[in-house]
């Protein structure tokens, strides 16, 4: 308490003003970091993280995370609030030792995490919160020893790493070195990136490699990663393929643009103006920070496979990594500040919605079943949802006014299934049938049948 106390006053003995509104815009921001992050938490996870799924191996082929893979069976057993906890630690540590290794300012660092802890695509990929703990945990274990290892050396090691765990935290290395490189000659940094592209095939080349050894040794034909359709693997064999690669990756940047801007695009004027103003005084440091933005982009275009939002987290991090240059405190609490309020309200945004999509599922389902029969699995050797899909994804689009509802299938998979996986249902035991009907009025009725329970979503 007497050394924070010491904090607000200057090298001369004086009460400084402006250090003490510095640390009040941290305990308001650590204040709504709380709340967002609880909000984040109280919700289901997402219907496909690691405790609702029978087994990785299909995973593992189509995505080649053998760390993941490894660890399957404990990171399934984690509860969804201690690992979404130990995730927000790791990205709150690897965040505070970036800034920390630029500016020696404990309050600046403090503020930058929980600014990065507050990025929308961070508490969209924390629905999966098992599958993140292992990546999280590594970049925060590189930010606290990166300067006891060689930088070569560590990037090879987080290439293979990271690719084992969720490979766009790969992109992020440099981040840890960008106060270095600023200060190093040009042969030297492209040294360093030359390194940093070598750890990104190795990355690639041990998980194939370990993908194409499994394959041959556990099923009926060797393969490398095939990716899931839903990535939408477009291969550039051809200069229109190449071009079209590329034009692809630039809509994936410019949609996440757009998504950070859906409050107002007012509160980025003032990091625009720091980006030219840097540009020019720091130009290394500036570069440095716009390759590892587009890094990730551009990593995709041999292949062709989108950059989904939850998976855009070099271009918010870019510039935070900004907020690092600006030497007058009263900019540079703007900018912080321009930041944090569009971050915070998305993210707050998008766990209110999802929070709220899935406490209407579950009113329907709950409001007609006093016995709490869909809590009790282990009474049951099945249950059936009988639904009107088509209508009832309607009346949820109606109710909501999500996207998530104009695709009916969402119903069955990311409510339906999810809702039921929470209590301890398996898939095997969980059948859902489309039938008709003539109208929908949101209730549920659940009834049970010898070892069978029915439910019936009318």
């Amino acid at each position: 308490m007497q050394n924070l106390i010491q904090g607000l006053y200057d090298h001369q003995g004086r009460f400084d003003t402006v250090r003490l509104v510095q640390w009040l815009i941290v305990a308001i921001f650590a204040a709504v970091s709380i709340f967002n992050l609880h909000l984040s938490m109280s919700a289901n996870i997402a219907h496909d993280a690691l405790p609702y799924m029978d087994g990785y191996s299909e995973k593992f082929v189509t995505e080649g995370r053998w760390i993941n893979f490894a660890l399957y069976g404990v990171l399934k057993e984690l509860p969804a609030f201690v690992a979404a906890s130990l995730a927000n630690l790791f990205i709150f540590i690897f965040a505070y030792k970036v800034a920390l290794g630029v500016k020696k300012d404990r309050w600046l660092a403090i503020a930058i995490a929980l600014l990065v802890l507050n990025i929308p695509s961070f508490t969209m990929l924390l629905k999966w919160p098992m599958t993140l703990v292992p990546g999280c945990f590594m970049l925060a274990l590189f930010a606290c020893y990166k300067d006891k290892f060689n930088p070569h050396l560590m990037l090879l090691i987080a290439g293979a790493l990271l690719f084992a765990t969720y490979p766009a935290f790969y992109f992020l290395m440099p981040l840890l070195f960008v106060s270095k490189l600023a200060e190093s000659s040009y042969p030297n940094i492209i040294k360093f990136l030359c390194f940093w592209i070598l750890g990104y095939v190795l990355g690639y080349a041990v998980a194939n490699g370990l993908v194409l050894a499994y394959t041959a040794l556990f099923t009926d034909h060797a393969t490398l990663i095939h990716f899931v359709s839903w990535r939408h693997e477009t291969p550039s064999n051809s200069l229109t393929a190449l071009l079209s690669n590329i034009a692809k990756s630039a809509g994936n940047l410019n949609y996440e643009m757009q998504y950070l801007a859906r409050l107002s695009p007012l509160f980025y004027i003032p990091i625009a103006l720091t980006y030219l103003w840097a540009l020019k005084k720091h130009f290394k440091y500036t570069a440095i920070v716009s390759i590892v933005v587009i890094s990730l982009y551009a990593s995709v275009i041999p292949l062709g496979v989108d950059v989904p939002l939850r998976s855009g987290v070099t271009f918010p991090i870019g510039m935070a990594m900004l907020l690092l240059l600006i030497p007058n405190k009263g900019w540079r609490l703007c900018v912080l500040v321009s930041l944090f309020i569009p971050f915070s309200y998305l993210m707050h945004s998008y766990n209110d919605h999802y929070a709220f999509n899935r406490q209407i599922i579950t009113s329907i389902f709950e409001r007609h079943d006093p016995n709490h029969y869909l809590h009790q699995p282990q009474a049951f050797d099945k249950v059936i949802v009988s639904v009107d899909e088509e209508k009832m994804t309607q009346y949820m689009l109606d109710k909501t006014n999500s996207n998530s509802f104009k695709n009916p299938s969402n119903l069955r998979y990311h409510y339906i299934k999810p809702y039921l996986y929470q209590f301890g249902w398996r898939n095997a035991k969980i059948e859902v049938v489309n039938e008709p009907r003539e109208k929908i009025q949101g209730e549920a009725s659940v009834k049970k049948e010898g070892n069978k329970l029915l439910v019936s979503m009318d």
